[in-house]
């Protein structure tokens, strides 16, 4: 009984030096996620499919403690996906990202290169709000904080997939790892951002 309660000692003080180092999330943070994320990447599907995904920040001048962001993929010249990301804080390690559908998304094909075009709408054009929860790993590294978990609305995959996201500034890239509903099979993907002269 001696030797079990110490392991779980030794357990339970490992977890709590860990939750003491993990790097502490800022709004300064917040305005460097939104810096790193933006921009156009190339996402490789799979051994034949590329996809170009664009993140795009909108509404920069409505005086917002956090900012916004209008994603679009392409693959070839069928837009495949869109949304809104809104970037909130949660706690003081962690953030949210919000992603909106949006009411008339045929109305802003294509507007990922004029992102001054949603100055003349409001977040009226939004309707839903499926949430993501971030924590901050490292310096520049930031992921879902309880690992994959199941979207039932992800437009550009089957509904009730996993999935895992992370994003780091280092190589600028963000990784997606998913698991196909009723399947454990994990696929995986990256997006790299293009580089601009």
């Amino acid at each position: 009984m001696k030797r079990i309660a110490l392991i779980l000692t030794a357990i339970l003080l490992a977890f709590s030096g860990f939750a003491q180092k993990q790097p502490k999330f800022t709004e300064e943070d917040a305005k460097q996620f939104y810096q790193t994320v933006q921009g156009d990447y190339v996402m490789q599907v799979n051994d034949s499919t590329t996809a170009m995904v664009h993140f795009t920040p909108i509404w920069e001048n409505m005086g917002n403690r956090f900012q916004w962001m209008y994603v679009e993929a392409t693959i070839g010249k069928d837009v495949v996906f869109q949304t809104v990301l809104e970037l909130k804080p949660k706690t003081s390690k962690k953030f949210r990202i919000y992603l909106h559908d949006l009411k008339n998304p045929a109305e802003f094909v294509g507007k990922w290169a004029n992102r001054n075009y949603f100055d003349g709408f409001t977040p009226s054009i939004l309707k839903g709000g499926k949430r993501m929860t971030f924590v901050k790993t490292s310096d520049f590294s930031y992921q879902t904080n309880d690992g994959p978990t199941r979207y039932k609305a992800m437009n550009c995959f089957p509904k009730g997939d996993l999935l895992h996201v992370k994003f780091v500034q280092a190589d600028e890239r963000f990784y997606i790892k998913r698991v196909p509903k009723g399947t454990s099979r994990i696929l995986g993907y990256q997006g790299i951002k293009e580089l601009r002269n």
